[in-house]
């Protein structure tokens, strides 16, 4: 899963392609407009100067559901630099999953232990966010998904508790300021991707 960069103020006409956000690039490959950043032979990121010629973007900072039309003005530049075209976003990580069971965590009284059924999986993880109940739908991010601060949620196991998906405030998903709460969506449902129709 790759993800979009542009802020125009901070750093110029450069849009961001993040292909492996824990790699660190060790050779470059200058491609006029389009830079290749490798580490060994291995593709992990790319950046494409003066992109605001071809397209007018009016985000800034992550662009977690690029359109399709912005991917093909993208892999048209990418295409004459000689490099492979990136996949259609159709899924951004963001998953809204449904809580079908709540458990006091054994080791930390301020925690829930929370299942959730999202698309044909059931998730688990732990939970600060005291209003959290059964039957809610809440937002959460999912293996390998690069969040808005720009790192990677990867599953793992603390203290033999599966941590499979990390759940989501308002804050997480940069549509508010709330960050004590876990964000609730209105209008969808278990399995649905958060910011895709």
């Amino acid at each position: 899963m790759y993800r979009l960069f542009y802020n125009h103020e901070s750093v110029g006409d450069v849009l961001f392609v993040v292909l492996c956000p824990d790699r660190y690039p060790d050779r470059v490959e200058n491609k006029g407009e389009v830079v290749a950043l490798y580490q060994g032979e291995d593709l992990v990121g790319i950046n494409l100067f003066d992109f605001g010629k071809t397209c007018k973007i009016k985000a800034s900072g992550m662009i977690v559901a690029p359109e399709d039309i912005l991917i093909n003005v993208i892999n048209d530049k990418l295409v004459n630099a000689g490099l492979e075209k990136l996949p259609y976003c159709r899924d951004t990580g963001f998953t809204v999953g449904e809580i079908t069971n709540l458990e006091e965590h054994p080791l930390d009284e301020r925690s829930h232990i929370v299942t959730l059924k999202v698309k044909e999986k059931t998730l688990t993880t732990v939970s600060r966010y005291q209003n959290l109940e059964i039957g809610s739908k809440i937002v959460v991010v999912t293996d390998g998904a690069m969040k808005f601060d720009g790192t990677q949620f990867k599953a793992k196991v603390v203290k033999n508790i599966p941590i499979e998906c990390e759940v989501c405030c308002e804050k997480d998903l940069h549509i508010g300021d709330e960050f004590k709460l876990a964000f609730i969506p209105e209008g969808k449902e278990a399995g649905q991707d958060f910011f895709l129709d």
